[in-house]
């Protein structure tokens, strides 16, 4: 039988041996190209060898892939084209002015700001201080119940409402008083020639608060009173809150915790003692109402108020810690209230306060002012001046010197730069402060410190190692 051909195996080997080579030869025809069609993306690259080679190159400085071989601008910003350093090229130096650019910003400062040298001449030194107006403690009196009992009608209605010495405040339903009334009439009626009995019985009375024309009342009626009034033995102004300096200058004094009370323990009803007005004043603004009402029970020893006499006040002024060394008691010291001259006084210090009130950072210097015609009100401002003897050290304007927190500098003109240089100040005035240690007389001091403070760089970079580590605080 004869054999076909196209059934051969050897013709289906034959096929799958040359599929390859056919493959192989045609990726091979395709990869190549004409010498001129270079691709895009590789003349930038082939470009800058060549120019490199050849010798200088400039280049955008926004867009690096933009290379040319002659200076021009860039095709896509518009920039001017500047020279591309060579990859082995030295770095060109800094210029002298561009040196100090290189140092650590808490150590030099470029600026052409002016500048001001520090003076020996001791100026005339005055102490500008803040205050206010508070109660004088002094002139303030309690009127407290010498016996309990119930408000029958109260005559005082509002905070700080004026009374008088001698003027009626409330009445007081009392069974002790009516009691020690009964006793006196009882002696009078049984046994009036008694005379000790009836200087005891008289006696008891005015210890429970009554007047002796109250007493001589009861004598000549022969009946007891059964609502006592209950008169002020002061003048000046009625308030709930405790007349006395609070812990710091700027709130108003709080109320206190043993003020008055609404109510206390119901000595004849038996019930449960009622809320304190202690605990009521605390939220109750200073124009409300008093807390003491018609009908309210009141104890033994509870205030019924407080009066204040404003005829003479405090002065309470706030120096800095660096500016009490240089007051004295008994230093006269020029007040000037709400900022008008034409009330203006003389007065002297009478007591530096020995510590620093709660919240506070400044002391507390207090002065008496007479207040006569009742025209400084508590909280008032007042501004103080003090005028103190100044010695010794180098003097600049204040703004010269600025307080980093930790310790205090001042910009000194070295070169073409100013260089931070730590100082320790002493006393201060409006516009002048004190230098004792730091700076001489040849040195150029800017005139604006606070102007060259870099408000990063500055305060956190570590100081280097030329400037001084020590760090003056104020005493």
């Amino acid at each position: 039988m004869k054999k076909s051909w196209n059934n051969s195996p050897r013709r289906a080997r034959l096929v799958l041996l040359a599929l390859p080579l056919t493959l192989l030869l045609g990726a091979c025809q395709s990869d190549k190209k004409p010498l001129g069609a270079v691709g895009t993306a590789e003349a930038p690259a082939a470009d800058a060898h060549n120019h490199e080679a050849a010798g200088d190159v400039y280049t955008c400085p926004m867009h690096p892939q933009i290379i040319r071989d002659k200076p021009g601008q860039c095709p896509i910003c518009g920039m001017d084209l500047v020279k591309k350093p060579k990859a082995d090229g030295a770095q060109a130096p800094a210029s002298g002015t561009l040196q100090n650019l290189l140092n650590s910003p808490d150590a030099t400062v470029v600026s052409t700001q002016a500048t001001v040298y520090p003076s020996a001449s001791t100026p005339d030194l005055t102490l500008t201080l803040t205050g206010r107006v508070e109660y004088d403690t002094r002139r303030t009196e309690v009127i407290a119940a010498r016996f309990g009992g119930r408000v029958e009608k109260l005559l005082v209605r509002y905070n700080y409402q004026p009374v008088s010495k001698g003027q009626k405040l409330l009445e007081v339903y009392s069974p002790q008083l009516v009691t020690a009334q009964q006793e006196l009439i009882f002696i009078l009626t049984n046994d009036a020639e008694n005379q000790t009995l009836l200087r005891g019985a008289r006696q008891k009375l005015r210890l429970l608060g009554l007047t002796d024309a109250q007493i001589n009342q009861t004598i000549a009626t022969r009946k007891p009173s059964y609502s006592v009034a209950i008169y002020s033995p002061y003048s000046g102004y009625v308030v709930e809150q405790p007349a006395q300096p609070g812990g710091a200058l700027p709130p108003p004094p709080a109320p206190e915790a043993g003020g008055m009370n609404s109510g206390g323990a119901d000595p004849m009803a038996g019930g449960a003692p009622s809320l304190s007005s202690a605990s009521a004043a605390a939220s109750l603004p200073a124009e409300a109402g008093l807390t003491l009402t018609e009908g309210a029970y009141i104890t033994a020893g509870q205030t019924l108020f407080r009066v204040v006499n404003t005829r003479q006040v405090w002065g309470v002024f706030e120096p800095q810690p660096d500016e009490l060394a240089a007051l004295q008691v008994g230093q006269p010291i020029r007040v000037l209230p709400e900022n008008n001259p034409a009330r203006a006084r003389t007065a002297r210090i009478d007591l530096i306060e020995p510590f620093f009130r709660e919240g506070a950072r400044t002391g507390a210097v207090r002065v008496h002012l007479s207040n006569a015609d009742e025209r400084l009100r508590s909280g008032a401002l007042l501004t103080g001046t003090v005028s103190v003897p100044a010695v010794g050290g180098l003097w600049l304007p204040r703004a010269a010197v600025v307080d980093l927190g930790n310790r205090q500098v001042a910009f000194v003109r070295r070169g073409g730069a100013f260089q931070a240089v730590p100082v320790q100040t002493g006393r201060r005035s409006a516009e002048r402060v004190q230098i004792l240690q730091g700076l001489t007389t040849q040195d150029a001091v800017a005139t604006n410190a606070q102007f060259l403070v870099d408000s990063e760089g500055f305060v956190q970079t570590a100081p280097t190692t030329n400037q001084p580590q020590t760090d003056y605080r104020d005493e």
